[in-house]
């Protein structure tokens, strides 16, 4: 990517322009500059000498955007008729349309790998959440923790399980998930964040990308390449925390664990349970990852009565307060 890239979002729709340009404007590490446009003559001097990204609505479009020097003219399509592709749905939330502007993008860019993604360099506290014990609400307990410590700062939610256990977390599209972000781990980190932000979604203020799906054998990836995706995780700018919902099913999740900063481990309190929470810590000095074991906070989950939606408004009820006071620590 040039450091002279910009994306200039023409549209006669004034309160459209301004609304979805000041989203555009306040999203961080975007591989172009932002300029705003509600007229033709506005247009003409933005362009300038460069070769612009063109983000036009279908009513706002015509013939002579494709005779400007633009790299490229992409049309949101508002209803007004206008056939050309790339075409994205207008009406729809910013960040949707956001990621199919990147995703187009990414198509045929240019990217350059030298491109500093985070230059603050502060990196995400990585927050792994795992047990042998099934069925102790580990991918509840994820999300919500997600969701309150989004007050605290910015978070990202990963789910390492194959068929995620929430209907709130599955998009109605296929377009994107973390085997799909997987295929660009050995790209530019540019490359990869870009990917990343093209797939990335939001619930309730929290992020997260779609798990995985059958067949795509997350499970052969190497330990060596998860290690440098979680690496480029908590490098992105912008996130104060990564929770990772992992499963035994990826290979090295105790090298996973030892990356994390805090672990919680859940279990619950009958004798199946501590039998397996005892193996499992068997097994982690045998393999000498005491270091694990001693980052790891031990979980029992309480009997819970109720638990929050998801993406709901009130976060409150006896698994909520109970997670409140295993972040305390954090």
């Amino acid at each position: 990517m040039k450091s002279d890239n910009v994306l200039i979002l023409f549209d006669e729709d004034e309160e459209y322009a301004f609304l979805m340009g000041e989203y555009l404007l306040g999203c961080s590490s975007l591989p172009w500059k932002i300029a705003v446009c509600t007229s033709e003559e506005d247009l003409m001097k933005s362009c300038g000498m460069r070769e612009p990204v063109i983000v036009t609505s279908s009513s706002t479009y015509r013939e002579s955007l494709q005779r400007i020097g633009a790299s490229k003219v992409i049309v949101l399509d508002d209803g007004a008729g206008t056939r050309i592709e790339p075409l994205i749905e207008k009406y729809q939330p910013a960040e949707e349309t956001l990621r199919k502007i990147l995703e187009i993008y990414m198509q045929d860019a240019d990217i350059e790998p030298a491109v500093q993604i985070n230059p603050s360099g502060e990196k995400a506290r990585l927050i792994g959440v795992f047990s042998p014990v099934r069925r102790c609400y580990q991918t509840t307990f994820s999300v919500l923790m997600g969701r309150l410590l989004a007050g605290r700062g910015k978070v990202l939610y990963l789910s390492f399980e194959f068929c995620e256990g929430c209907e709130e977390l599955i998009p109605p599209e296929k377009n994107g998930n973390l085997s799909d972000l997987m295929y660009f781990i050995k790209s530019p980190p540019s490359v990869f964040s870009f990917r990343f932000k093209s797939m990335v979604r939001t619930i309730s203020g929290l992020d997260y990308i779609p798990c995985a799906v059958p067949g795509t054998d997350i499970s052969e990836i190497p330990e060596e390449e998860w290690k440098t995706f979680l690496m480029r995780i908590c490098s992105l700018e912008g996130y104060s925390y990564v929770i990772l919902d992992l499963s035994e099913c990826i290979r090295g999740i105790f090298g996973i664990l030892r990356m994390c900063d805090v672990i919680y481990t859940l279990t619950r309190n009958d004798r199946v349970a501590k039998t397996k929470i005892e193996s499992y810590e068997n097994i982690l000095r045998m393999y000498d990852y005491s270091d694990v074991r001693e980052k790891s906070i031990k979980c029992s989950i309480p009997s819970v009565s109720r638990v929050p939606s998801f993406s709901g408004d009130d976060l409150s009820g006896e698994l909520v307060d109970f997670i409140r006071k295993q972040m305390e620590v954090l």
